[in-house]
Formats: structure tokens, C-alpha cells, sequence
């Protein structure tokens, strides 16, 4: 009765293990495509949508929800016929420019947690309880939030 016992756990462990260890191993390839396939996120205040653009993802669109705070003026009477002031188009050189924009990018289910970093193709975003704030690999960027913004 003994020796039928251990077979038993012996059997038992065996079917076990294996299961445990593509479990693991699944939750950590899940992991991994997250971290390759995050080209877009979302504040946790659901505000800010930013999502890489264009060829190559050589474009970070950041729009906000409630509208730029004060918004800016338009270049000229008429400039833009759609939602101006959604927010901002940063290229990976030069100066932010102002959204004049008929769609969203709105959708993305990865949230940027606050004090979170995210940098994806020259990039860099930092979330934080007071705004977002991105920048491209020359140093230009901007801030967004509900009550300002800056583009520098």
C-alpha cells in the first residue's frame, strides 16, 4: 500500500510540473509581445491618448480629450476646418505642432501608470499625476494636462 502511494505522487507531480512551467512561460511571452507592441497608450485619467504614426512610427500623436487649455490661436482665419487644439504631433526632430484633426487615435487599453516612463522610437513620455510630458531625441516636446500646456 505504500509503494502505491508514492507512485501515485510521483504521477501526480509529474503532470503538475510541466503545466507550471508553460504557464510561467506563457505569462512571460505575453509580457514580452505587451512590451514590442506597445506603440500606443492611454493616461490613467483616460484624458491622453498618444499612439506612434505614420512609416516607421517616425511620428508620436499625443491628443487630449478635454482640448488644449487656454487653446492656442490659429495661424490664420479658417486654418483649420476640424477640432483644433486636440493636441499634438511631434516628429523625432524639431518643434510639436498643434492638432487639426477629423479622427482619434482614442482606444488604446495600455495604460501609462503615474510615474511611469514610456520610450518607443526616439521618444520619451513620462506619466505623472500632474500631466504627461514627451519629448523627441533633440529635446523638443511638450506638457499636456486638463488645466495647461506647453510646447517647447
Amino acid at each position: 500500500m505504500l509503494k502505491t502511494k508514492k507512485i501515485k505522487i510521483g504521477i501526480l507531480i509529474c503532470l503538475f510540473v510541466p503545466v507550471y512551467i508553460i504557464s510561467l512561460r506563457s505569462r512571460e511571452l505575453q509580457a514580452q509581445n505587451l512590451n514590442h507592441e506597445q506603440t500606443s497608450f492611454v493616461m490613467p485619467s483616460g484624458n491622453i491618448y498618444c499612439a506612434l504614426i505614420g512609416e516607421d512610427n517616425k511620428m508620436l500623436r499625443c491628443e487630449i480629450q478635454s482640448l488644449l487649455n487656454p487653446l492656442p490661436p490659429q495661424p490664420y482665419s479658417n486654418y483649420c476646418e476640424f477640432d483644433w487644439g486636440a493636441g499634438f504631433l511631434l516628429r523625432q526632430q524639431g518643434k510639436p505642432e498643434v492638432l487639426c484633426i477629423s479622427d482619434t487615435i482614442a482606444g488604446s487599453n495600455n495604460t501609462l501608470s503615474y510615474g511611469k516612463t514610456w520610450q518607443h522610437s526616439g521618444f520619451k513620455c513620462i506619466s505623472k499625476r500632474t500631466g504627461l510630458m514627451c519629448s523627441n531625441s533633440d529635446g523638443h516636446g511638450f506638457f499636456l494636462s486638463r488645466n495647461q500646456w506647453k510646447a517647447f
